[in-house]
């Protein structure tokens, strides 16, 4: 169970720092829709810079759909990893877990089985014997049964988890060369490549802190 540790450790740390970047690049985007209203608000204010005032403001809106774009791929990519690493993985973990406590109470038992065999054969023995050796075939049982389903979620683990990722890496890579080439008609088809929906924020959850952080 070491290899899955480690590697459930290495996850939880990916997922930490993609839940730490969605939280910043949230921010960012908080940035560029005030400062958008900003330069809009000032036109009025401002009519000798008005041209400067929207092009400015042009240049934030742009990027904050593309930001909105960028944000929708990190959830996918929270969320997808977050299922990986807290459910999946986690129930691995706790299957092997049972695994090897049954494997030390099967073994404990053995081993008492073997000792009273060879111990001088007198009635009192002869009767423990009979009674370790019906809890001995009830552990033994359970034993193989963990071992199955242990077996069984290590191969479902590994092939879900490569099939996900795959994936979820290509996405991610994908939409962030988009967003810092600035190329929104490829961030666009990103998002629809992969179903994805922008994190639009209303005002009011501007102000509030993110949703994945409130989660933590």
């Amino acid at each position: 169970s070491s290899g899955i540790n480690a590697e459930y450790g290495q996850y939880s740390n990916m997922l930490k720092e993609a839940r730490a970047m969605y939280t910043r690049y949230e921010a960012l985007l908080t940035s560029h829709r005030n400062l958008r209203s900003q330069f809009q608000t000032m036109i009025a204010h401002a009519p000798e810079l008005q041209d400067q005032l929207q092009a400015n403001a042009t240049t934030q809106s742009i990027l904050e759909k593309n930001g909105e774009g960028l944000l929708g791929t990190f959830k996918v990519f929270v969320d997808t990893l977050n299922t990986l690493v807290n459910i999946t993985m986690q129930d691995t973990l706790y299957t092997i877990k049972n695994y090897e406590n049954a494997r030390i109470e099967y073994d404990a038992y053995r081993n008492e089985i073997g000792a009273l065999q060879n111990a001088v054969q007198t009635d009192s023995n002869k009767n423990k014997l009979l009674e370790l050796q019906v809890v001995f075939e009830d552990r033994k049982q359970k034993w193989e049964k963990l071992k199955d389903d242990t077996h069984t979620k290590m191969n479902l683990l590994n092939e879900n988890k490569l099939m996900v990722m795959r994936q979820q890496l290509d996405m991610f890579n994908s939409a962030v060369i988009a967003y810092f080439s600035g190329n929104g008609d490829r961030l666009s088809e990103v998002l629809s490549e992969y179903h994805i929906k922008a994190q639009k924020f209303s005002e009011e959850d501007a102000s509030t802190k993110s949703f994945l952080s409130r989660s933590e």
